[in-house]
């Protein structure tokens, strides 16, 4: 049976591919920067994405088995995640589709928040979840 915390390292794997595919184009860590001064285009296709868009604080990216849409949070983090992402995420995986939906999501988030495995950060810029270690 697949946990939450296989869900989230699947979403964070795909997260830091994606995130990896500007890294290796462009040398820089500060995407959202980037995409907002001219250096990275908007909107478009790179090796290994078949499309991606910034928008807001978020990069959105499809690629052939699925499709991640992630915040940046401080100092350009990449390893956040909240309910609706992780369901959209999972939504866009043949295999995960029939084993997740945005309650149970949202359930299990909040038992791990419980347990303190993960939290939110006080001044993050968006409402991402992060892993406590």
């Amino acid at each position: 049976m697949e946990t939450i915390e296989l869900l989230i390292d699947d979403f964070l794997r795909e997260a830091e591919y994606a995130a990896n595919c500007f890294y290796k184009k462009y040398y820089r860590k500060d995407l959202l920067i980037a995409s907002k001064d001219g250096t990275i285009i908007r909107s478009g296709k790179i090796e290994g994405l078949q499309h991606y868009a910034f928008h807001g604080i978020g990069l959105y990216a499809k690629r052939k088995n699925c499709e991640i849409d992630f915040d940046f949070g401080l100092n350009d983090r990449i390893d956040g995640f909240d309910t609706w992402r992780l369901n959209q995420f999972a939504q866009s995986r043949k295999e995960k589709k029939e084993k997740w939906t945005e309650d149970k999501i949202k359930n299990e988030l909040v038992r791990l928040e419980q347990m303190g495995k993960i939290s939110k950060l006080k001044d993050d810029i968006s409402s991402n979840y992060y892993r406590n270690e």
